[in-house]
């Protein structure tokens, strides 16, 4: 059994930019003679569009599945299905049949959680790491896509137009987007236990720069769903923050960053971190970052 000792969060926030129209899907509660085929979420208080937790760690899971090869053909129906870290079956490393994919399903287990009943599997993993809250506009994009668009008016309409192929008829269909250059305040926290090092860290914000050369939400292969982090900053909470009262440490960006640096950092951030060591330098390789 791996030893699961709590040690503390690291508090992930970033702004999450628009960079073309974002369209992520919400339910039609009636039938509105021209109204919009495709709506987006929204907050039933605000009535404010939002990205929710699960969309946006869904979408990072997916990416890292992906890039790590772990997500097969079905043998039987040829179809690429979702992955539940079935290889953890063998609750180590050593019993299994192929260490190398075991090593990346416990990587994925722990970071993103298992769907598998299996309680092998579960026992494996250990409990989720990963906690994505859901995303909500900030003010000042609020603010501005109201000046743009109207008060109380917060997405675009963007009409697409699908043709018969032997036809040649018509089949128009509206959809709601997000527009372009609006700004969501993204939180994640993500738990560190005694064994787990820097590496779920490290693939979190790999998964993060996969988001941004892929698509959020629907539509993304007609243009929709391009998105940027920006302004990201990275605290460290241990054991003490919370039974004792101790002080946060913010790890990224930090006080001994130059102007320059401080630039590059706030526009590109993943880009910054995986350049030059810049991963080691602010978060180390050994017991905490920092």
């Amino acid at each position: 059994m791996r030893h699961k000792e709590f040690m503390g969060k690291y508090i992930i926030s970033a702004h999450l930019e628009a960079l073309t129209g974002l369209h992520i899907g919400g339910s039609t509660t009636g039938f509105e003679i021209g109204g919009v085929d495709n709506p987006v979420i929204r907050d039933p208080l605000t009535d404010e569009p939002y990205i929710p937790g699960s969309s946006l760690k869904g979408k990072l899971r997916h990416l890292t599945e992906w890039s790590l090869g772990l997500i097969d053909k079905h043998p039987k129906h040829g179809i690429y299905g979702a992955y539940h870290c079935e290889d953890l079956k063998k609750p180590s490393k050593e019993q299994a049949e192929n260490p190398e994919r075991w090593e990346k399903a416990y990587l994925v287990g722990r970071l993103f959680g298992v769907a598998s009943d299996d309680s092998t599997v579960r026992q494996t993993a250990g409990p989720t790491r990963l906690t994505v809250r859901d995303a909500f506009l900030l003010e000042s994009a609020r603010e501005k896509i109201q000046q743009t668009l109207g008060e109380g008016i917060f997405t675009e309409l963007k009409t697409e137009n699908f043709l018969d192929r032997i036809t040649s008829e018509a089949n128009p269909r509206t959809m709601e987007r997000v527009p372009a250059g609006a700004r969501f305040w993204v939180q994640m926290v993500l738990d560190r236990y005694a064994d787990d090092g820097t590496e779920l860290l490290r693939q979190l914000f790999a998964a993060m720069r996969l988001l941004e050369d892929s698509t959020l939400g629907g539509s993304g292969s007609r243009g929709s769903g391009r998105v940027a982090f920006r302004q990201l900053r990275v605290t460290w909470r241990g054991l003490d923050y919370y039974l004792n009262g101790a002080e946060e440490q913010v790890l990224f960006p930090n006080g001994q960053m130059d102007e320059e640096e401080r630039r590059q950092a706030a526009t590109f951030p993943l880009r910054f971190l995986q350049n030059n060591g810049a991963f080691e330098r602010f978060f180390g390789e050994g017991e905490k970052g920092g």
